[in-house]
């Protein structure tokens, strides 16, 4: 027998150890296989697409591709330290490591290279149904079907690629110097978890400053508070699973009455050791959980809702507007729509008028300010009614603002704030196109305007009954106007039919990103729990079977196991949906959109599919440890 004949003997004998990383290598071969399938689809134009969206598609693959490297690197290394007592026999008998390591790499390119081609053929079973999703989510008719031979080669020699880089570096996990090591296994002694007071304290002080400021950021303050409030929620998860839970489940075992009960102090005893020892592997799959779940369930919800967020921001069909020596410019642009929206006899009603930018007296933000007379005639092409106020008052529109003031002054000139709407009149006006910036909009008296000095602004404003009908118009309108607005920054056109076409096309590149590489999350985290499972199991038949000569029934047994083995796979899932919940009540309260339905969908789907994993795992753990049984 030749080394290449033994590695593959070896993989045989291990195929309940390699089943769910080869599994799992087999559905993120199919996930890539997919994706690239997508991307060099004759029909798909991803040229046409605006930069960042392309950019969007490949650092989507890159993404998953890295993600894969370090789950194949991961999945390796925990089970070829289950093997320790396999090569601590090769070195007794002679085995050189060079042969150790040439061996582990045959093993490693044979499974790599035959999940690649499994899920290069899983991929083209289902290509069918998936072009047709995936058009439709992208905004294609349904994507016809064609042989994609560059995505089979760059999918296989991915997975070729991962096997041999893979292959050297887990070499170096196997120590030839160590071989009393290597026999003994995981069989040495280990103490009992210890647990810090202090740092259970602090995990809990991280986790409530972090949800605390999730749920009340802004607009204005969600892109500061990002980066802390995740470096808050990151260490503080890795507390919970090393400190906290270890001190609560120490603390169970001070109630007396509560651990001695039946078989509680069995299980209490093993989740001790079981979280403890598992305080990484928790730790990597709560923040990749959560990670996928806050890709897919903030991009889902905006998605979902996107009809809604633009009608908000941009409550006209077309508005125009530039600096007020640009006045011509503007007026030009809406006669060209008008001339257009005639041709087609499509009714609208017109405004247009000044506005004008000025910062309030002790702000550093802009806000907008208009005119009774103006303010008149936006609220009649959007059939809104009319709020009064005396000459000392004005009436804020916001869509986004958090700024809850009840006066404002403008140029020495107080005013009461008495009504607050977040009914947009005015869209999201920029004094420059290269910085996006929402500023409330404050209504005040023809008198009290005249009174304000600011940067005058002149806008034109169309509205029509349907807007989606004037996609046509917004293309010609742009083929147009491209080169006169090429030089200037000043200016803003918001064409709304255009602006939702370009968010169904963005938004679903991104949803299509986020669920492919939340796929490919979930699929490879439910790898780890597997392989641990296997790994537990051979120390689990030789407890549990003294445990039983000794009285133990196989029920109390079977009931033990379900604690353990649902706590091993619900604990991290649990703990990325409360993180989750947080994480995305921030788009709720910050930019407004509905998220509860779309979580609740993410949550839902998510935890069937990882329920289903726990009961296919479960009843083959507990049908492993009957047999030992017996």
């Amino acid at each position: 027998m030749n080394l290449r004949e033994f590695a593959t003997k070896n993989v045989q004998r291990n195929a309940k150890a390699y089943f769910a990383y080869f599994l799992s290598s087999t559905i993120s071969a199919a996930l890539l296989f997919s994706f690239t399938m997508l991307i060099f689809h004759p029909d798909f134009k991803v040229s046409l697409f605006p930069q960042h969206i392309k950019n969007s598609f490949y650092v989507t693959t890159v993404i998953a591709y890295l993600f894969l490297c370090f789950f194949v690197f991961y999945s390796i290394s925990v089970f070829l330290k289950s093997r320790y007592k396999e090569f601590g026999i090769l070195y007794i008998i002679g085995a050189s490591k060079k042969l150790v390591q040439k061996m582990i790499r045959i093993e490693n390119m044979l499974i790599s290279s035959v999940a690649a081609v499994a899920g290069i053929l899983l991929g083209l079973i289902f290509s069918k149904i998936l072009l047709a999703a995936s058009g439709k989510l992208l905004g294609y008719n349904a994507l016809k079907f064609y042989f994609p031979v560059k995505a089979m080669i760059i999918t296989f020699s991915a997975f070729v690629i991962i096997g041999i880089v893979i292959s050297t570096f887990c070499t170096f996990i196997i120590k030839e110097d160590k071989v009393l090591n290597l026999i003994k296994g995981t069989k040495r002694p280990r103490p009992e978890p210890k647990a810090s007071i202090i740092l259970a304290i602090i995990c809990i002080v991280l986790l409530a400053v972090g949800y605390f400021l999730s749920v009340t950021s802004s607009i204005k303050t969600i892109t500061h508070r990002i980066i802390p409030v995740t470096t808050m929620v990151v260490v503080a998860t890795y507390l919970l699973f090393s400190q906290l839970s270890v001190f609560v489940i120490k603390l169970l075992k001070r109630n007396r009455n509560l651990y001695m009960k039946k078989t509680t102090m069995l299980w209490v005893s093993n989740l001790l050791y079981r979280i403890k020892d598992n305080t990484r592997m928790f730790f990597l799959i709560t923040i990749t959980s959560t990670v996928a779940l806050s890709a897919i369930g903030s991009v889902y919800a905006y998605w979902r809702d996107k009809e809604y967020q633009i009608s908000r921001e941009f409550p006209q069909a077309f508005f125009f507007s530039n600096t007020y020596e640009n006045k011509d410019e503007v007026d030009l642009k809406a006669d060209f729509i008008e001339n257009s929206l005639r041709a087609q006899g499509i009714s609208y009603t017109k405004a247009n008028d000044e506005i004008k930018f000025v910062i309030p007296n002790g702000d550093i933000d802009e806000v907008v300010i208009i005119n009774e007379t103006s303010y008149k005639k936006l609220a009649s092409t959007l059939a809104l009614n009319t709020i009064p106020f005396n000459e000392r008052e004005t009436i804020k529109y916001s869509s986004f603002s958090a700024d809850k003031r009840k006066n404002i002054r403008l140029n020495n000139i107080k005013l009461e704030v008495t009504k607050e709407s977040d009914k947009g009149i005015l869209p999201a006006i920029y004094r420059d196109v290269n910085v996006v910036n929402y500023r409330d909009v404050y209504v005040v008296k023809d008198e009290v305007y005249e009174r304000i000095d600011g940067v005058k602004y002149y806008f034109g404003a169309l509205n029509v009954e349907d807007y989606k009908d004037t996609l046509d118009i917004c293309e010609n309108f742009y083929n147009n106007f491209e080169s006169i607005d090429e030089n200037n920054k000043l200016y803003n056109n918001f064409l709304k039919a255009y602006i939702l076409e370009s968010t169904k096309i963005a938004y679903g590149v991104l949803l299509f990103s986020t669920i492919f590489i939340g796929l490919i999350f979930f699929v490879t985290t439910g790898s780890f729990l597997y392989n641990k499972c296997y790994m537990d199991i051979i120390e689990d038949k030789t407890k549990y079977k003294q445990l039983n000569k000794i009285g133990l029934t196989f029920k109390e047994i079977k009931k033990i196991l379900n604690i353990e083995i649902g706590v091993l796979f619900l604990l991290p899932y649990i703990v990325a949906v409360v993180h989750f919940a947080f994480a995305i009540s921030a788009l709720k309260y910050s930019l407004g959109i509905e998220i509860t339905v779309p979580a609740l969908q993410v949550i839902g789907i998510m935890l069937i599919v990882q329920i289903i994993y726990f009961f296919i795992i479960r009843k083959n753990y507990l049908l492993e440890m009957k047999k030992s049984l017996i």
